[in-house]
């Protein structure tokens, strides 16, 4: 143990050892460590370790603790986080469905708004008691109806004004754009700005994927087709190419043989654009005319014409509740979503920088160290955003001391049971211990959360492993999940 720690120290000089702890479970625990990061796996990658006591702060072993690395979707605890500590668990946001001019008879004279407040889940399918996108729709033009119009002279106006009018992030990469997990932040969000693409697969591997539509309809989205037949179980192989500022997309790659149908997801352009597009196609059916056209991807702040009045207010459910979503699944919209809340209200900026540098400080503010900490959105999508393992331990350990700690710890996953890491360490010691947010992007693989030690004391950790050997993630996935079985035995 002696030569294997004084190794340790004479190449890393990072680790650290407290002994309030189970010493042999640390041993072991530092051992696996160690013989990981001198693996072939490793050779010109690096693994990061930071394990703490929550209570204590005290640092109980470290391992390249102060190298910034890409977080991949270990970030997303940050934002949970952060936006509970701020904005509190019953928060919920808010969505107005208003008019302005005036009703006469049966007429409108004037628009029909919709102003979103940046909820992520509105005409979500996720949670229960909450209207799903056909269902809001319905409601909306129910609500129309109810007031006595039947024509509306004006348009159907979308108005994301709350937040600024960059939905993506500079530092995100065109592969992901397109695809749902890469959908767009705007301040009035629709079915997570998401829509489902269904390919029949061919015959033989290499057959072409005959293209059957889009569920929802979406007419004004042109579609290219160059999707081809993979092997039998080779699963969604597909990239949707398409930008946030345009309305074509061309859809690339493989889908598996064996399937009468099969169906991937893309991100919505402009989602607040088809919101808008959306309800009009309601209201129509509704038997409700709309004299004016829908304005697409404008990206222009909404004119005041004149006040307007509400005719129906939405409210999302609990921030508790969609944290819980956030980290049990991963979801790239909401975390974003959530940084740009931080923004806006703490810097009165939702700019993904400005939000990010909103983050930093609140957190800063609650004696974290944050040096390192250089992050490019809320999700972790940005491959050149980075933090230390140290940083994401800070904020695990201060987020204890604040009131919202309850409903963040509820948030995560439990290794072995639920979310992401439900199927990860079953039998081992560490399921139903573990607490751990998963995260995965090319080159990087990611875990951190709590655990609790033999002791009952709870710990902090943050593990990441970044540029192993090509071809190896699943290996270095597999490791990662015995290092964290091994912490659940010190």
């Amino acid at each position: 143990m002696k030569f294997l720690l004084g190794l340790l120290l004479t190449i890393f000089g990072t680790v650290n050892f407290a002994q309030s702890v189970d010493s042999l479970g640390l041993t072991n625990f530092s051992d696996a460590v160690l013989e990981l990061q001198n693996s072939e796996l490793f050779r010109n990658g690096t693994l990061a370790v930071s394990l703490k006591s929550v209570k204590q702060g005290k640092q109980i072993f470290s391992l390249n603790q102060q190298r910034s690395l890409p977080s991949a979707s270990t970030l997303k605890l940050v934002s949970t986080a952060t936006v509970l500590s701020v904005f509190g668990g019953d928060h919920r946001f808010q969505t107005f469905l208003e008019y302005d001019g005036e009703i006469r008879k049966d007429t409108l004279y004037g628009n029909i708004y919709i102003r979103g407040t940046g909820d992520p889940s509105l005409g979500s399918d996720r949670f229960k008691g909450y209207p799903a996108s056909a269902a809001l729709l319905a409601r909306w033009s129910a609500a129309v109806a109810n007031a006595g119009i039947r024509f509306v002279k004006g348009s159907v106006i979308p108005d994301a004004s709350f937040f600024d009018k960059r939905s993506v992030a500079d530092s995100w990469i065109w592969a992901d754009l397109g695809n749902y997990y890469g959908a767009g932040v705007q301040a009035l969000n629709f079915n997570e700005n998401l829509y489902k693409v269904k390919f029949k697969p061919g015959l033989s591997t290499g057959d072409p994927a005959a293209y059957l539509g889009t569920e929802p309809g979406i007419s004004y989205l042109g579609f290219t087709n160059q999707v081809t037949t993979g092997e039998k179980g080779s699963g969604d192989q597909t990239i949707l190419y398409s930008n946030p500022l345009g309305h074509e997309v061309v859809l690339t790659g493989t889908v598996p043989m064996g399937f009468t149908t099969y169906t991937v997801k893309g991100s919505i352009p402009d989602p607040s654009g088809y919101a808008a597009y959306a309800l009009k196609e309601s209201l129509v059916k509704s038997s409700i005319s709309v004299a004016g056209t829908t304005t697409l991807l404008t990206g222009e702040p909404v004119p005041i014409i004149g006040p307007r009045k509400i005719l129906d207010e939405y409210k999302s459910p609990t921030l508790r509740e969609l944290c819980l979503q956030t980290n049990l699944w991963s979801i790239n919209l909401y975390a974003d979503s959530f940084l740009k809340q931080l923004g806006k209200k703490l810097a009165g900026n939702s700019e993904y920088d400005a939000s990010a540098k909103a983050a930093t400080n609140y957190w800063v503010s609650r004696n974290a160290d944050m040096r390192g900490f250089f992050i490019k959105d809320g999700s972790g999508l940005s491959p050149s955003g980075s933090l230390t393992v140290h940083n994401l331990t800070e904020i695990l350990n201060a987020v204890n001391r604040e009131t919202s700690f309850s409903d963040f710890y509820k948030s995560i996953g439990i290794l072995g049971q639920t979310g992401t890491v439900r199927n990860l360490g079953k039998g081992t010691k560490a399921a139903g211990n573990v607490r751990a947010k998963s995260g995965s992007i090319e080159g990087t693989r990611a875990y951190a959360g709590y655990v609790t030690s033999k002791s009952g004391e709870l710990l902090s950790f943050a593990i990441i492993a970044h540029k192993y050997q090509p071809g190896s993630s699943r290996v270095v996935g597999d490791e990662l999940v015995r290092l964290m079985t091994l912490m659940a035995q010190i």
